[in-house]
């Protein structure tokens, strides 16, 4: 058994496990936006959406050291070869940041580290598409087209992971509004908006991940 084997092995599991988990948090969106269940019931729902959903966030994360794992032992990205404890060292950072963040909610320190959470999204979609795009028309760093393929595409997934995010918020604003006795049609109308708007970037973003996950399987020679 070799170590490209092995680390194969994880980056396999880590697709399975984001996009089963990605079909559960699906799945329980769709009782949260029901207005004709009872607040808590949809509360619940979406409590047990946000425990699912730390799945496909970890995943995500742990992905790219894993997927750096598998370019470097290919040598189809020598660049990161030296860099590997540093690659794995910040994955970890991130993992950690956002585990603590579903964790502590509500803490007052919360806010301004979501905000460094969205930043580092931001980042790595830019650094990703930068090398993707790069490498397609240059063949370096990533010496591999298909690679290069992955990397934007990769990009594209993350990008759209924050404008899932944005759409959520109305959930927030529509449950606080519940909660409040406010206006219950307005409330459930941005809730199901948001919904209805997350549903189809889930979708957008199921296809993308499958094709993050041919490419990689593949090795398809783009010219």
């Amino acid at each position: 058994m070799s170590g490209y084997s092995i680390w194969q092995y994880l980056h396999i599991l880590l697709f399975v496990y984001w996009l089963g988990a990605d079909l559960g948090v699906f799945l329980a969106s769709r009782y949260v936006a029901r207005a004709d269940l009872p607040l808590e019931e949809r509360l619940r729902f979406l409590e047990l959406l946000l425990k699912i959903d730390m799945g496909p966030r970890t995943a995500l994360i742990l992905i790219v050291p894993v997927g750096f794992q598998l370019a470097t032992q290919l040598g189809i990205a020598p660049f990161a070869s030296g860099a590997m404890p540093l690659i794995w060292l910040a994955a970890l950072a991130w993992l950690a940041l956002a585990w603590w963040l579903y964790a502590n909610a509500r803490n007052p320190a919360a806010q301004a580290l979501a905000r460094l959470d969205h930043a580092v999204r931001i980042a790595v979609a830019a650094v990703f598409t930068g090398l993707g795009a790069w490498s397609w028309f240059a063949g370096t760093p990533l010496e591999a087209r298909w690679l290069a393929a992955k990397f934007v595409l990769f990009a594209a997934v993350v990008v759209i992971g924050l404008l899932l995010r944005v759409t959520i918020r109305d959930w927030v604003r529509g449950f606080g509004m519940l909660r409040a006795g406010e206006d219950a049609a307005t409330a459930n109308g941005l809730i199901l908006g948001a919904y209805q708007r997350a549903t189809g970037l889930a979708r957008g973003l199921w296809l993308l991940v499958a094709a993050v996950a041919f490419l990689g399987v593949t090795k398809p020679l783009l010219s």
